[in-house]
């Protein structure tokens, strides 16, 4: 009766099935949960691509905002000297036109008792030294206001030079800086015929050399590569030594080719 008994117990324990694990019960929930924690950090993600090229737009925009504090305040302290300078007497510019007129007076009374030296020069002299000196101001206002930045200032202002003083000593540098001015202002075409006059008309000027580079330069950036290749010929045969011709060669090499039957004309 016991062996029985014993037996009925072992058999039962053999057929018990096991228990259902908890990791399998919640095995899909956790995977699930896995999936869902995968998309939310994409999400995060993505949300910090947006907000990193936010900061990078409004550090530009300060940079930005920077540059024209700046700006402006150099053109309101220069607006401040030229108030403060109209504001003063005009006597200044009475005194040097009565002293203008004394040296004149005593040029002649000196040419009187010198008959080898007529008075008619001493006039012409102190006239050319007053006009050179306008001439010199006008232009120096003008470069200051294209190193300022203050581009269409500039530009009017190398005008107005170039007009007033069309033999003056400055005139081939006038048209030059005025082609650096509409080069900044984009206008290519009109920068270029400035240039030109420079290279054509000036062949001692200066800006004669940086003309003839300046006119190849703008050719590219009209997309114009034959022309800028002639351009840049010209300097070479020009100037067939020193830096001006290494730079005009290292430029020439940099141009892309030619396109087959585009070649420059010769």
């Amino acid at each position: 009766m016991s062996v029985a008994l014993s037996l009925v117990l072992i058999s039962g324990c053999v057929t018990t099935k096991p228990e259902k694990e908890p990791w399998s019960q919640d095995k899909s929930l956790v995977i699930q949960s896995l999936q869902d924690a995968h998309v939310e950090n994409a999400k995060l993600q993505e949300k910090m691509k947006v907000l990193d090229h936010r900061i990078l737009d409004l550090e530009r925009l300060s940079a930005e905002q920077q540059t024209k504090i700046v700006v402006l305040e150099s053109a309101i302290q220069k607006n401040k000297v030229a108030v403060a300078k109209k504001r003063k007497p005009k006597k200044a510019k009475k005194a040097k036109a009565l002293n203008d007129r004394l040296d004149a007076l005593s040029a002649a009374a000196s040419a009187k008792s010198m008959p080898n030296t007529p008075v008619a020069n001493a006039n012409i002299i102190v006239g050319k030294k007053a006009e050179n000196a306008d001439e010199k101001n006008a232009y120096t206002a003008a470069y200051l206001a294209l190193k300022s930045g203050r581009y269409d200032e500039a530009s009017s202002g190398f005008v107005k030079v170039i007009k007033a003083y069309p033999q003056g000593e400055y005139t081939d540098q006038a048209y030059y800086w005025l082609g650096e001015s509409l080069v900044a202002l984009l206008r290519n075409k009109e920068a270029l015929e400035s240039f030109t006059v420079v290279a054509n008309q000036y062949p001692k000027s200066p800006k004669h050399a940086a003309s003839l580079l300046k006119i190849a330069s703008v050719y590219r950036l009209m997309k114009e590569n034959d022309k800028a290749r002639e351009a840049l010929e010209r300097v070479i045969k020009t100037y067939p030594d020193g830096r001006t011709a290494e730079r005009a060669r290292a430029e020439l090499k940099a141009l892309p080719p030619a396109q087959a039957g585009s070649g420059a004309k010769k």
